[in-house]
C-alpha cells in the first residue's frame, strides 16, 4: 500500500503523457462528446474531474460547463496544472479520490479516466462517486481491461494478465520500471466494481462510429482490420481493451 501512495504522489513525473498537450486534446474530444451525447446541456452543470494529474483536460473542460474541478494527490502534477489555467472557471486542488472533499449528492458530472487501476482501494473510491454524485447526475468512467493483449502503461504484451511477482520481474527484465503497481479488472470484476450504478454503455457505440466520437485516431475506418473488429466486437466484448461507460444512480 506504501509502495503504491508515493508512486501515485509523484506519477506525473515519470510519463510524458500526462503533459503532452495534443494527446489530452485529443482525450478531451472523446470524452466530451460522449458526456454530451448523453447529456447536451453540460454548461449549466458542475463537472468534477478525479485525478487531473496536469490538468490539461480539467481546463479544457471548462469551457464545457460552469465550473471545472480538477483533483489529484500529485502535487508536482497541480502545481503544472494551477500555471497552465487562468480560466475562473476551472479549480485545482489536491484531495484523495478515495476520501472525496464534498458533501452527499452536490456533484452534477465526474469524470474517471483510466483512474481506477492506480488507486490503492478502487471499491473505495467508487463508494465516494456514489455518494458525492447528484440524483439526477452522471459520471464518464472509462477502464482497462486486466485482459487487454498489450498494457496502456508499459506498451509490454500481456503484462497485466500475469501474477505480480512475474510482472514485477517483466518489467525490470525489459527496463521498463522496478514494481507493477497496477491493478487492474477484468469486464466481470468491473461490473462488480460499480455495484450500484446503471451502465449506459458506449464502448460499442465508440467502435462503431470512431467519427462521431472522435476515435478515429484509434479506428481507422477503411482498413480491413477495422471492418473485422467492428464485426467481431460483440463476440469479443470480455477482450475488448478499454470500457467507456457513463455511469448513473439506480
Amino acid at each position: 500500500m506504501t509502495l503504491k501512495r508515493g508512486y501515485q504522489l509523484h506519477l506525473s513525473q515519470g510519463d510524458f503523457v500526462l503533459k503532452d498537450i495534443e494527446g489530452r486534446t485529443r482525450k478531451f474530444e472523446k470524452i466530451i462528446s460522449i458526456l454530451q451525447d448523453f447529456h447536451p446541456g453540460t454548461r449549466s452543470m458542475n463537472c468534477l474531474d478525479i485525478g487531473c494529474s496536469s490538468g490539461i483536460i480539467t481546463s479544457l473542460l471548462g469551457s464545457h460547463f460552469l465550473m471545472a474541478i480538477g483533483i489529484d494527490i500529485d502535487r508536482e502534477a497541480l502545481q503544472y496544472a494551477k500555471s497552465h489555467s487562468s480560466s475562473s472557471h476551472v479549480h485545482f486542488g489536491v484531495s484523495d479520490s478515495m476520501a472525496l472533499p464534498f458533501k452527499d449528492n452536490t456533484v452534477e458530472v465526474i469524470v474517471c479516466n483510466q483512474v481506477y487501476e492506480h488507486v490503492p482501494d478502487a471499491n473505495r473510491m467508487m463508494k465516494e462517486i456514489y455518494r458525492v454524485l447528484k440524483k439526477e447526475g452522471f459520471c464518464y468512467f472509462s477502464a482497462g481491461n486486466k485482459y487487454m493483449i498489450m498494457e496502456g502503461h508499459y506498451h509490454l504484451p500481456f503484462l497485466s494478465w500475469i501474477p505480480k511477482p512475474l510482472a514485477h520481474f517483466y518489467l525490470r527484465m525489459t527496463k521498463r520500471g522496478d514494481f507493477y503497481y497496477e491493478e487492474h479488472l477484468s469486464l466481470r470484476g468491473l461490473r462488480r466494481l460499480v455495484t450500484g450504478f446503471e451502465i449506459h454503455d458506449y464502448t460499442l457505440s465508440i467502435i462503431r462510429d470512431p467519427q462521431r466520437f472522435f476515435a478515429t485516431d484509434l479506428f481507422n475506418r477503411g482498413s480491413f482490420l477495422y471492418k473485422c473488429l467492428r464485426w467481431l466486437a460483440p463476440y469479443l466484448y470480455s477482450w475488448v481493451p478499454t470500457y467507456v461507460w457513463i455511469l448513473t444512480k439506480e
